[in-house]
């Protein structure tokens, strides 16, 4: 079985406190900023994790796309509700597997691959 895409704790922490104080300290953002979401061409080199979540009686199954050359460049799609948490995980591996370009699961993506400069 092929070893999980995850993003860890560490990088997912270090994500969401720059994403608050990119928030709280930067100016609004204009739509030339989001130009990367109709200029799909970077999904080709991306690494898909699968997050399986319990939601209102239900299983979602979410594949994030992460750029590995520019990790903060991703997108999160809900793929699949499931109401059977066997049947989550199974569609979740075989959705990641044929969604992922590098199918045997080796793009990872950690802390220090994000670069960032907390100050």
């Amino acid at each position: 079985m092929p070893m999980n895409q995850v993003l860890d704790d560490d990088a997912y922490h270090v994500m969401l406190c720059f994403l608050d104080n990119q928030h709280s300290l930067e100016k609004p953002a204009n739509a030339d900023n989001l130009l990367f979401l109709k200029n799909d061409w970077w999904l080709a080199d991306t690494a898909v994790i699968e997050t399986i979540s319990y939601k209102k009686g239900g299983w979602e199954v979410y594949l994030t796309f992460a750029n590995y050359k520019r990790p903060l460049q991703l997108i999160v799609r809900q793929i699949i509700r499931c109401y059977n948490e066997g049947k989550a995980r199974t569609a979740a591996y075989y959705m990641r597997r044929m969604a992922a370009k590098d199918q045997r699961g080796t793009l990872t993506i950690a802390v220090k691959d994000l670069n960032l400069c907390i100050n």
